[in-house]
């Protein structure tokens, strides 16, 4: 098999996003430890029910499913964390056309950046034969090489075919000395898909609704789609992907379910569920946590961010220690009070994680980060349980 290379007509440039650091492939993500849950009336809310599995694990009490079986939080973070981050982000770029059958998929995009293979610098010879076939003058931009050999192993692991049978699009240059592929490219294609429903249609057969990004205006450009996976050893095989507008975003697959509580705040929202949301760090590896009331599966209010645009530039988020609904102002209105943990991203002389203190102030119709206070509880290190903070946040009021 010999392919003629075309250039590229045009580059595909995704917009800028922050990585998140390379994870094993089916390790979900991480949770939040909990070590104290509070909330008005100090009441437990329970584990998550088994929700932490890998992508398309069955809990014991799944092994007889009945399918369709639709899929729980646990395993629609693991399919996204597949997606977005496993085998060196090898896997978005089937989620990028649309086929029925995987031989049509547009190698273009899956293969843009090398899909987690190693890409080896040209050699003289290499670059030398590539400026001749292309009738280009230099390379000016950054180049992909993959041999027959490396893209033959990968479609053949992720479809079950190799390079001979595809039929979809491939615009690469052959360098027939040394069986390689070259492409230029500039920035990248790369965009993470978050995973927001699923169900295991028959026992390792995966339909998956995802959508780009995280419902930001960046990932506009892209389509959210339909994926269909099959299990193969450790691993899925692709069998199809449909775009599909009807799907929208949802934060559901992030909630915090031990660190979400029902309760009343009074206002304009009544009895609402207070709802804690991991960072989707596949997007942005320095998101934040957040917060937000929940009414009937709608988003009635969200909670102000400490950071600007919810990042944190010194430190990631490890999890929620404590959440708590206390009138800590005496005003007559329930105030949030949330204790989150994180790690900060350069060694401190102290070590440890850093506690930080969240002072939701109700206002009837919104809620104020009370920062004043907030900053004196942290200096004074009364930050580490929800009873430290209601002993000493006095202080911090007289001291204004």
């Amino acid at each position: 098999m010999k392919r003629k290379g075309r250039w590229l007509s045009s580059l595909i440039f995704a917009a800028a996003v922050l990585l998140a650091a390379g994870c094993g492939r089916e390790e979900l993500p991480e949770l939040p430890d909990v070590e104290e849950k509070q909330n008005a009336g100090e009441q437990d809310a329970g584990e998550q029910n088994g929700e932490e599995q890998t992508a398309g694990e069955q809990t014991t009490g799944e092994q007889n499913a009945v399918y369709p079986r639709e899929l729980q939080r646990g395993e629609l973070r693991a399919f996204t964390d597949w997606i977005d981050t496993a085998d060196d982000r090898a896997n978005y770029g089937f989620l990028l056309s649309e086929y029925e059958d995987p031989r049509e998929l547009d190698l273009n995009q899956l293969l843009y950046t090398g899909a987690g293979m190693e890409t080896p610098s040209l050699t003289e010879d290499e670059r030398q034969a590539y400026l001749e076939i292309t009738g280009q003058p230099e390379i000016y931009t950054d180049v992909v090489r993959l041999t027959t050999e490396q893209i033959d192993g990968f479609l053949e692991q992720k479809t079950g075919y190799t390079l001979d049978e595809m039929t979809g699009p491939f615009d690469w240059t052959y360098l027939e000395e040394t069986d390689a592929w070259v492409h230029q490219h500039g920035d990248t294609n790369y965009m993470p898909f978050t995973c927001v429903r699923g169900w295991e249609t028959e026992k390792g057969s995966f339909e998956l609704e995802c959508v780009p990004g995280d419902g930001q205006p960046y990932a506009k450009q892209y389509n959210s789609c339909r994926l269909r996976l099959a299990r193969h050893g450790d691993d899925y095989r692709v069998l199809s992907n449909a775009f599909d507008g009807s799907i929208v975003y949802s934060k559901d697959i992030w909630k915090i379910e031990d660190q979400s509580f029902e309760v009343d705040l009074g206002g304009s929202w009544g009895q609402a569920v207070f709802t804690s949301y991991a960072p989707d760090t596949a997007v942005y590896s320095t998101q934040d946590v957040s917060f937000a009331l929940v009414k009937n599966g709608e988003t009635i209010y969200e909670f102000p961010d400490v950071m600007e645009d919810n990042f944190r530039s010194r430190e990631t988020f490890l999890g929620i220690l404590a959440v708590s609904f206390q009138d800590y102002d005496g005003d007559g209105e329930k105030d949030v009070i949330v204790i989150c943990e994180y790690a900060p991203l350069v060694t401190t002389a102290s070590g440890g994680t850093l506690k930080e203190v969240r002072l939701y102030r109700n206002l009837g119709d919104s809620f104020q980060l009370d920062r004043d206070k907030m900053d004196w509880l942290q200096v004074n290190d009364y930050c580490n349980t929800v009873a430290q903070v209601l002993e000493h946040v006095k202080e911090a009021r007289a001291d204004e």
